[in-house]
Formats: C-alpha cells, structure tokens, sequence
C-alpha cells in the first residue's frame, strides 16, 4: 500500500514555489517526506514512533497562528487557530502531482533516516529540523497556513497507514484526540 499526499509550499522561506510530499512505505513501514526546492530534492524517512511523537507535538504545542491575537484568552486563540488551519486546508493546493524531475539530491537519493527533530519558531515560521544519526540533514521552513497543510497531510498519511484513528467529531464539531494503533 502507498499513500501520497503533496503540497506546494517553500521549502525555505526565500526559495522559489516548491513541493512538499508524503508517502507512506507499506514495505519499510515508515513515512517518506520529499521535499524539492529548484532542481534538488530532500528525502527523510520518519518511522512510526517518531511521527506519533511529532504528530502528538502538532496537537499540544501553542504554534503561532497567521494572526497575532494576544489580548484573546486561551480558548479564542485556539478557536482562531482552528479556524485558520480550516481555511489553509481548503486553500491548499493538495491536487498539483508530485513533481518526480529533480537532477540532484543533496542528502543522496534514498535520503536520511531521521533520528531526531528540532522544532524552532521564528515569528510566525516554524522550522521543522531533521537530522540523521550522522551528518547532514533538511530543514522544513514553514509559515502558518503551509504548517497547517503539512500536519494535515501527515494526519492523512498516519491514518492511511493504520498508525492514529481517523479524527472523531463530537455533536458539537470539535475534533477529538486521535488515538495510536
């Protein structure tokens, strides 16, 4: 079974358009994220445990949201967040195929296996660090309405591989935790 879901966000802030794909490997049981940036194209495999674990992250972590609201209490802020990220998924551009024409692959063509993540805000950017055992890794740069797109994307994939529940919905519409398999 191969899941994809692909996205046409910047891979660093000032790079021109570029795309962000995530494939579900059946076969090595892990999470492929591609990511292209002009002619060269980043790959890092994410395994199970360390997906859950960022997965989980996304969901408890207070990341900045498009529009700056301080003076709002917690549960605003988090209705205005959940509002954004509904809009940013509509407006996400999930439907343009993955483009497969890189001529270079800086981190090789089979990439890294990622051990560790660093996660960094700056401002409103949140920069996804993924770094392997040994030697280089990739960085994601990306702003509010792209991380928006990015966790649903890997929601997505997670559920096709059977690795969280599809999200629940209350009779009220507010998503419910996801649960791990």
């Amino acid at each position: 079974m191969t899941e994809s879901y692909a996205q046409n966000p910047a891979l660093q802030s000032d790079a021109t358009q570029n795309q962000i794909n995530l494939n579900y490997d059946a076969a090595e049981d892990r999470i492929l994220i591609r990511a292209t940036e002009g002619e060269k194209e980043y790959r890092a495999w994410w395994t199970r445990r360390l997906a859950l674990r960022i997965h989980k992250l996304f969901g408890e972590h207070d990341f900045p949201t498009e529009n700056n609201a301080s003076h709002l209490q917690p549960e605003q802020q988090q209705s205005l967040g959940d509002m954004e990220k509904h809009g940013a998924v509509q407006q996400a551009d999930f439907s343009t195929p993955f483009k497969d024409d890189a001529s270079h692959y800086p981190l090789g063509e089979e990439g890294i296996l990622v051990q560790r993540i660093d996660i960094k805000t700056e401002g409103k950017l949140v920069r996804i660090i993924m770094l392997p055992s040994d030697g280089e890794g990739m960085t994601l740069a990306l702003p509010p309405g792209q991380r928006y797109s990015f966790e649903h994307m890997l929601q997505r994939v997670m559920t096709a591989a059977e690795w969280i529940a599809q999200t629940p919905v209350d009779t009220a519409g507010t998503p419910q935790p996801l649960l791990a398999h």
